[in-house]
């Protein structure tokens, strides 16, 4: 069976192959040990490894991530990685690993310089993303134990980020852009209710679930029907126009047109908060 023929060995955890005129980077524990330009790899290697293609576009940024990066973090990526994906049950896309290696050596680096990590939406992400979140708590872990370097808490909420654009196939600005839209939300209906809501609120926390659900329909354009959008206009106009206000945030942040009938589920779940407060 043809296989794939090593163009570049970048270290024991990564090396350039090709087959045909097509190229692709392999990223896996020990994939580079003992490999010489020229060496044929099975076709079946792909099954157990990062298999990422290259192109014009992305194979200078690949090379230099990949020239620059010290070998333990892509072998502390992989393990994360993995371990996210037996947790999930399911695979991360392939781009993750380059993506979470560059976070983490620029972290592990500021770090060193003495430099403070801050992140404004770790409350958000840890209301938004659970499952991702509890999984960046192990992954912060493993950093601080495999690379000697003080990480502190606000990793979690990036790392968590990373994970969730992995499950979603998204970049992690876009993760970021629904933080800040849902940031913008919190203190909103805080201020109007007159309330503080806490990450373990059962009714605060289902209305952030609430609107990352709307926020993912309405990006589809796969908004749902709503056929007691006139009852709840009659019955709760407080909540109604709060969560009109809501829509505005949004469609102002991330530019995404929220419906009525999306309009009228938000106030129910405002008024559901507003009612166990």
């Amino acid at each position: 069976m043809e296989g794939y023929i090593v163009k570049r060995v970048f270290n024991n955890n990564a090396i350039l192959v090709q087959k045909n005129l097509d190229e692709y980077v392999m990223v896996g524990k020990g994939i580079g040990f003992d490999k010489k330009k020229g060496s044929q790899l099975p076709e079946d290697i792909v099954v157990e490894n990062v298999f990422i293609h290259v192109d014009s576009t992305n194979k200078p940024q690949m090379e230099k991530l990949l020239e620059n990066t010290d070998e333990k973090i892509l072998a502390l990526v992989e393990d994360i990685v993995s371990m996210a994906e037996r947790e999930l049950s399911e695979r991360l896309h392939q781009d993750i690993s380059l993506a979470l290696a560059d976070h983490i050596a620029f972290a592990a680096k500021r770090i060193k310089e003495g430099m403070n990590i801050v992140n404004p939406f770790i409350l958000e992400t840890r209301m938004l993303y659970k499952k991702e979140y509890g999984i960046a708590e192990k992954a912060l872990e493993m950093m601080k134990k495999r690379l000697l370097v003080n990480f502190p808490e606000s990793e979690i909420g990036f790392i968590a980020l990373h994970i969730h654009g992995g499950r979603m196939q998204t970049k992690k600005g876009s993760s970021v852009k629904y933080l800040k839209a849902v940031g913008n939300v919190i203190p909103y209906v805080e201020d109007k209710l007159k309330i503080k809501i806490h990450e373990d609120s059962f009714s605060g926390v289902r209305l952030i679930a609430h609107l990352r659900g709307v926020i993912e329909r309405c990006e589809k354009k796969q908004p749902i029907e709503n056929m007691f959008l006139d009852k709840l206009k009659k019955d709760f106009p407080f909540e109604f126009k709060i969560s009109e206000n809501i829509a505005l945030i949004l469609k102002r942040n991330i530019d995404i047109i929220i419906p009525e009938s999306e309009v009228g589920y938000i106030a129910l779940h405002i008024y559901k908060l507003n009612q166990t407060r």
